[in-house]
């Protein structure tokens, strides 16, 4: 799969995580990326941000959408910062809806694809 662009990198991403296929998420970070899992927790490395994955997929079915992107890009490196709304339903049937903002950064493989470097999508509440 080619990855040409960073948004088209998240759209792929993003089609990945809503049919729960693990092994294509993973497939858009690199080995050492990091993924914040919740604000003041971090997922770092393939083998942890797996896991957190793995926690999402097993407890929540689940859909999310982008409504809005920008990206920056200045040679290998893209910075992606979107609008996005995430709905699901977890394994007792409670929902779960969330509205927020991720910064990615992203940056260009030796092949051309494009893999995250770093991935928060919870927004300002990280500051909290």
């Amino acid at each position: 799969m080619n990855k040409r662009t960073p948004l088209e990198t998240i759209e792929l991403l993003d089609a990945a995580f809503n049919r729960g296929d693990l092994e294509a998420v993973l497939d858009f970070y690199e080995e050492t990326a990091m993924m914040v899992v919740q604000p003041r927790r971090l997922a770092t490395g393939k083998a942890e941000i797996r896991a957190a994955y793995e926690s999402i997929f097993a407890n929540l079915k689940r859909a999310a959408a982008q409504e809005k992107t920008h990206v920056i890009e200045t040679g290998d490196i893209a910075l992606f910062s979107s609008k996005w709304n995430f709905t699901g339903r977890f394994a007792n049937g409670d929902s779960a809806s969330r509205e927020s903002f991720a910064s990615v950064v992203l940056r260009r493989q030796a092949d051309g694809n494009w893999r995250i470097v770093a991935d928060k999508s919870w927004g300002p509440a990280i500051l909290d």
